[in-house]
């Protein structure tokens, strides 16, 4: 009796283990994982503007200076607008940090009043699956997809 294993065993365990892994990673697919985070990121951060814009609405009675800002609620109008960069304004609603965050590439904000009190705010997103979303809360400007909060 021989005792271990053949060439032959050996090569067939590793093809059937290279298979294996190779449907396992399209099935989790990292990058697509990877891109749901910063869009859950970037819902995260357009929510907390959003919530702090609403603050600063009921406090005060008008919107705050939002630079830049366009003056719709149109997804495409507030896109084109600019991302936001100055919203000195809401400086006691959030913190200090927040503003370097919103302000990096991909992360960016984008802000909309349409004058009857309704605030819209856009972000970018690179899911597949938020992508498919767009057309129902958001827009394309090509090359990239935005989606906007409230929806």
């Amino acid at each position: 009796m021989q005792k271990g294993f053949t060439l032959v065993e050996i090569l067939i365990t590793l093809v059937l283990l290279a298979i294996i892994a190779v449907v396992a990673l399209t099935a989790i697919n990292p990058l697509e994982q990877v891109r749901r985070a910063k869009d859950s990121a970037n819902m995260q951060n357009a929510t907390s503007f959003l919530n702090a814009i609403s603050r600063y609405q009921a406090v005060k009675e008008k919107d705050p200076q939002i630079l830049a800002s366009a003056n719709s609620s149109d997804c495409q109008d507030i896109v084109s607008a600019g991302p936001v960069y100055d919203f000195t304004s809401l400086r006691d609603e959030l913190s200090d940090w927040f503003g370097g965050v919103i302000t990096e590439s991909g992360a960016e904000l984008y802000a909309g009043f349409d004058g009857n009190g309704s605030t819209k705010i856009c972000f970018r997103v690179s899911s597949v699956a938020n992508i498919a979303k767009t057309p129902q809360s958001g827009c394309t400007i090509l090359p990239y997809s935005y989606r906007c909060l409230p929806e």
